[in-house]
């Protein structure tokens, strides 16, 4: 309960000082959430500004499930190819790479994490869409996720 409280917590941070950006085609600021299942299980969020009509950066955290209370804190890029390759609404296609520790509660060891991902959402609306993402590094990104567009 106590990583669901801290997840909650870094979002809400996000929140508090996106200010005023935009993301990916111009809807407005967006916060991914993914849950992944398996033998490494977490949950994990991040919060997109735009740099580049193509191009987001946002600071992301993860939580496992696995009971030794590890935290990852850190940032990741993103490019989005729906330009490239002329896609339409309601989907976006991206890759990119994301960076940062991985905070172990147990041994107050930090670790540094590096892992490239690639994903993609399909939008029901102009808030919610769905994101299946794959990847692989250092703590194996990726999952299923919900992008809540603003």
């Amino acid at each position: 309960m106590k990583n669901l409280y801290t997840l909650l917590l870094v979002a809400g941070l996000f929140l508090a000082v996106s200010g005023t950006t935009f993301a990916q085609e111009n809807h407005g600021n967006v916060l991914n959430v993914f849950v992944k299942f398996g033998d490494n299980s977490s949950i994990s969020a991040n919060y997109e500004f735009q740099v580049h009509p193509d191009i987001t950066v946002s600071p992301e955290a993860r939580i496992w499930f696995s009971g030794k209370n590890d935290l990852a804190i850190g940032a990741r890029g993103d490019y989005y190819f729906d330009r490239l390759f002329k896609l339409a609404e309601p989907w976006d296609i991206w890759g990119g790479v994301d960076a940062g520790f991985v905070v172990s509660g147990d041994d107050n060891k930090d670790d540094f994490s590096l892992n490239l991902h690639a994903g993609a959402e399909y939008k029901f609306n102009d808030t919610w869409g769905l994101i299946l993402e794959i990847g692989g590094g250092t703590t194996a990104a990726g999952g299923i996720g919900v992008g809540i567009h603003f």
